[in-house]
């Protein structure tokens, strides 16, 4: 036993160049086996609008390269591309890709820590025990296997997330390539610092052109600088002035595209929010309570969904805003008490503070005044959770400094167990994944108000013609929100999947296809048309009250809707009301013989 153990410890905490390799080798065969379930997992949610319904994707050609670099995610949509010009549609390629992402920014991560040990500060203050600390296994291996990555990585279109992260990683290893030059050729420019810095800028292009969090990459690299190299207050002003002449060149580029002022705040409010109206207040008071929420999923990885049903806050003395503010306030300020207690010794805490702040900037685009229409999405927290790996992993690894080798092989023995658990969980979760029904499923469970959820399980049980469940998704969703249109039409196709039910409803999606038919008389119709439907939905799954009432108002919308009558009198016969089928018989004698003749018909030989 002692052998293994010694093989292990060797495994996990030599500097060998073998051991390297072989570390590395572990964290993709990690990957690879956490992300072995998710091969045939399905477009799911936004793949559909953002992939297979997206012609650009498909369009493997010079014009499509142009259209695609008209959006702001373009290198993101150009392996979208390639994928479908390599293997069309095949579900395992678009997987293979994302976790090929995933394993290279897991060994990224890997790479950078490594880096960050060798700057001035970490030579200067930390001892050689410090620095032989396998902190950057353990972050890799945690970033590799936390559950918390899953949708980054499954969620297909997400590649976004993880590509950009990938990017935003290799451009600060390029700015530490850099940096570690200009120190060993003791000038600030030379061929081979140039070449870095061009990796760097680079690299930094890709990110910002894979998704928008990117932008905060500027604010990192500074971080790294402040942090780990001694600079002067003379760079550091260089810095500032640089960020604030990039800042008004975006206000003046604004200004001069739009003419005036008044045109450049309203382009530069539609250009810092995406698709929704919230309040940039109400936006960031939630997100304090959303970064919480992250926190948790870091530490305590359960209760994961695709879909959280997560309330707008919108004052300031809300308990849950003073209360998660506060504790943001007071993890910033630890990290700030770090960087001071480690000025000239304890480098733990150095890198623990680093981690904290890489956190809160690699949220600081989602998460901050710039509105969003999902509040929260765990795919999020895929690139500020190298931040908290750094930090966790440092923090547990401490307790290894100054003991001796048996001490330091239990706690390396431990630390991998946790791994090994975290990998567990991921590949379960990952197991949700295997079909639309199963994950909006699970979402429904866990978040059962979320009238999106509950009309995606209804998409969902659609696509696999099973529109019994599909109506009582959809009216669920109903019931929680009547203002999604999408319900409305998952209601019509699934009771159309029925059948029998033909002659009962009418297929409302097409109604409004032209704006000038929004009108009072024809909202009027649409509103009959779709309580008619609502109610025999209920009507199908036996709630024959509920179908009276829906009946009722589809009436008093629309008097002239024959279907409403109709329906109503089937109901009424089936409760045994004679008296009112008898006055829905009279009605419909009057502006409908042809049903009239149908329900007496139908009654009759029940």
């Amino acid at each position: 036993m002692s052998s293994v153990e010694n093989r292990v410890f060797a495994f996990i905490s030599s500097t060998d160049l073998k051991y390297n390799l072989l570390r590395c080798l572990f964290i993709a065969v990690l990957g690879v086996l956490v992300y072995s379930n998710t091969f045939f997992s399905p477009f799911s949610f936004d793949d559909a609008a953002n992939l297979q319904n997206n012609p650009i994707i498909s369009d493997f050609s010079i014009s499509g390269f142009k259209q695609a670099f008209a959006y702001r995610r373009s290198i993101g949509i150009l392996t979208f591309q390639l994928n479908y010009f390599l293997s069309g549609w095949s579900l395992p390629w678009f997987h293979l890709t994302n976790l090929l992402i995933h394993i290279f920014s897991a060994l990224a991560v890997y790479q950078l820590i490594k880096m960050l040990l060798q700057t001035p500060y970490a030579c200067k203050y930390a001892d050689d025990e410090f620095r032989q600390l396998p902190i950057p296994f353990f972050a890799a291996l945690v970033f590799v296997a936390h559950p918390v990555q899953t949708q980054a990585v499954t969620y297909i279109v997400q590649r976004f997330s993880s590509l950009a992260t990938l990017f935003y990683l290799a451009s600060v290893a390029a700015y530490l390539k850099a940096r570690f030059t200009q120190l060993e050729a003791h000038k600030l420019f030379s061929m081979k610092a140039l070449i870095w810095i061009i990796v760097c800028l680079v690299s930094c292009f890709l990110a910002v052109h894979t998704k928008e969090t990117a932008y905060s990459l500027p604010a990192a690299i500074i971080m790294v600088e402040l942090l780990f190299f001694h600079s002067s207050y003379k760079k550091i002003s260089c810095l500032a002035v640089g960020g604030l002449a990039a800042l008004s060149a975006l206000s003046l580029k604004f200004a001069l595209s739009n003419r005036s002022i008044g045109d450049a705040v309203s382009a530069l409010d539609e250009a810092t929010r995406v698709q929704t109206i919230i309040s940039r207040s109400d936006y960031l008071l939630t997100q304090f309570r959303v970064v919480i929420t992250y926190i948790r999923l870091i530490l305590f990885p359960i209760d994961q969904r695709i879909e959280y049903d997560y309330p707008l806050l919108r004052s300031i003395s809300d308990w849950r805003v003073v209360c998660s503010f506060g504790l943001i306030i007071f993890l910033l300020s630890v990290a700030t008490w770090m960087i001071i207690k480690s000025r000239k010794s304890f480098p733990h805490l150095r890198f623990i503070s680093f981690g904290i702040l890489w956190f809160f900037i690699g949220l600081s685009i989602e998460s901050s005044f710039i509105p969003i229409i999902d509040l929260i999405f765990e795919h999020r927290l895929y690139l500020p959770s190298f931040g908290a790996f750094t930090a966790l992993s440092t923090g547990m690894l401490m307790f290894a400094k100054g003991k001796d080798v048996p001490f330091k092989k239990r706690l390396f023995e431990g630390m991998l167990l946790l791994v090994i658990l975290l990998a567990l969980v991921a590949w379960k979760r990952n197991s949700v994944w295997r079909s639309e029904v199963s994950l909006w499923a699970d979402s429904v469970i866990k978040s059962p108000d979320s009238a999106r959820a509950w009309n995606n399980l209804a998409g969902a049980y659609i696509k696999e013609r099973n529109p019994q469940e599909a109506l009582k998704a959809t009216i669920r969703s109903i019931e929680l929100d009547r203002s999604r249109a999408e319900a409305w039409n998952n209601l019509g196709v699934a009771i159309d999947l029925m059948g029998v039910y033909n002659d009962r409803f009418h297929r409302t999606f097409e109604l409004f296809r032209e704006p000038e038919s929004i009108n009072e008389k024809n909202m009027n119709r649409w509103q009959g048309e779709v309580n008619n439907n609502l109610g025999l939905a209920y009507e199908i799954n036996g709630n024959l009250s509920k179908a009276v009432e829906y009946y009722r108002n589809a009436i008093g919308y629309s008097p002239a809707l024959g279907l409403a009558y109709y329906n109503l009198g089937l109901v009424s016969a089936a409760m045994g009301d004679a008296s009112r089928y008898s006055e829905q018989q009279q009605i419909l004698w009057m502006i409908d013989p042809y049903l009239a003749e149908r329900l007496q018909v139908r009654v009759r030989n029940r």
